[in-house]
């Protein structure tokens, strides 16, 4: 056999359905190794039935290990009939559509065609080695994603969810529950949930018409609600009892709470050419009154030329330049010599804290590797534009004052009046969260709020690359 859809004719096939229905599904699978598996797994190279795609390697890194683990004995038959679970995991991978993945990614697209094969002895190694393939591959997509982030962008990437692929279909064949613990394997996200409605939702919208309510095809709209899925399987299990979220393409943030909003607001995101990056991290303090330590970057494409143009730039917009050492000393900007790039690299400019303050008066910091934080900002006016992508990364929140209230709401010493005068006061100061709150930066173009469908434009185009278009 040359792939996987041979193996789904024999799993449907009325020969092996009869056998089962006789006395073959409560045989236990033979104590004796398999010779074939066991020179299966002994190879490096993974055999055709493993599917293809980048992750091949990984899936036949765990079959190896599942057969490894059971002494390379036969999983799915006793050599000689196939057992209830082979029928139990056809039935699962047959409704792989309702969770946004394709059932014929993993062998049943010609599921039907040859109803009258009966089950070959000689051939149950490689039927076995097919079905585990098929329940792996599948197994990892649900946790995964059929799709790789990376693939999206080079600096994207996943919170892997941790699973024991191996073992859990070991349980999953000791107690008979297939398709129950591929279910398990699903995000369990209300979100999650709300979409996969949404997709069943606008299936039967298919034979209605062919666009939604908005002149959006409908096919399109199943796949963008299939890619969102995808992409929910690329966080962790367990989000928390609360945290924040900010979905950039609806340029939103929420603070939930036992799976609700509790807070929600507007936000500015990153411009199309330096977006805000997706990510899972966790804020650690506040910044009242905050210096902007101005990127490099920045520095380069703008500051210096508006520098050399104008040389009352600096004061004009309350801009220092200081020592890059740690004692972050003032220097006198006109003694150095901006074209000695040396002298350049040993100093970094700051803007003071104060109204004018491009990250206005309040910061909120999680460290991450890509140096973003949420920040208050002195042009609210962007606020009320629909589209909200004009950052160099960082992410503007709209009601600053209301998102430390609620990131200090168990410091009672924190009260409005105190948090009002640390914001004005003119003189930066750090306040450390007593317990690290987590922050997801995520990007999801659909979503069910309040029983309904809602989307977004793809405004970074991952859409369209996770589609393959």
């Amino acid at each position: 056999m040359t792939n996987n859809t041979s193996i789904w004719r024999l799993i449907v096939a009325a020969g092996a359905v009869a056998a089962l229905a006789s006395s073959a599904c409560t045989r236990s699978a033979p104590e004796v190794p398999s010779p074939a598996i066991a020179a299966a797994i002994e190879s490096r190279t993974p055999p055709a039935a493993v599917p293809r795609g980048p992750r091949r390697p990984q899936i036949w890194q765990e079959e190896r290990r599942f057969y490894e683990q059971r002494g390379s004995r036969l999983a799915w038959s006793d050599g000689h009939r196939l057992g209830r679970q082979a029928q139990a995991l056809a039935r699962a991978v047959h409704a792989a559509d309702a969770e946004g993945l394709d059932p014929a990614r993993y062998g049943v697209d010609a599921a039907d065609r040859m109803r009258d094969e009966r089950f070959d002895a000689a051939r149950a190694a490689d039927i076995d080695l097919q079905l585990t393939s098929a329940y792996l591959a599948y197994a990892w997509d649900l946790v995964h994603g059929s799709t790789r982030p990376e693939d999206l962008d080079p600096q994207w990437h996943p919170s892997p969810r941790e699973v024991d692929f191996p073992g859990t279909l070991q349980h999953a064949l000791d107690d008979d529950r297939v398709e129950d613990s591929l279910r398990r394997l699903a995000p369990a996200s209300p979100q999650y949930q709300g979409l996969k409605n949404e997709l069943q939702q606008y299936r039967a919208m298919a034979s209605k018409g062919d666009t939604d309510d908005r002149g959006v095809r409908i096919s399109d709209r199943i796949r963008q609600i299939a890619v969102n899925m995808d992409r929910w399987r690329w966080l962790p299990t367990d989000l928390g009892s609360r945290y924040l979220i900010v979905n950039i393409p609806a340029f939103r943030l929420d603070a939930i709470e036992d799976g609700r909003s509790a807070l929600d607001m507007k936000v500015v995101v990153g411009k199309k050419d330096n977006p805000t990056p997706v990510l899972a991290d966790e804020m650690k303090s506040v910044v009242f009154s905050p210096y902007w330590n101005i990127p490099p970057d920045i520095v380069e494409k703008e500051t210096l030329p508006h520098v050399l143009r104008d040389a009352a730039y600096l004061d004009k917009n309350n801009i220092e330049v200081v020592r890059a050492s740690t004692d972050a000393e003032p220097v006198d900007v006109r003694s150095i010599d901006w074209n000695d790039a040396d002298a350049a690299s040993k100093v970094r400019f700051r803007q003071k804290p104060g109204a004018g303050n491009s990250l206005g008066l309040v910061k909120f910091l999680f460290p991450n590797h890509f140096n973003v934080y949420l920040h208050d900002t002195p042009a609210h006016s962007l606020f009320n534009r629909i589209e909200r992508d004009f950052s160099h990364g960082c992410v503007r929140v709209e009601r600053p004052l209301d998102l430390a209230k609620y990131v200090l709401r168990d410091q009672p010493a924190w009260t409005e009046e105190k948090i009002e005068e640390a914001m004005h006061a003119g003189t930066e100061r750090a306040v450390a969260l007593k317990t690290p709150l987590p922050v997801y930066l995520v990007y999801f173009t659909a979503w069910e709020e309040n029983g309904q469908a809602q989307f977004a434009d793809d405004v970074y185009g991952f859409d369209r690359r996770q589609a393959g278009r």
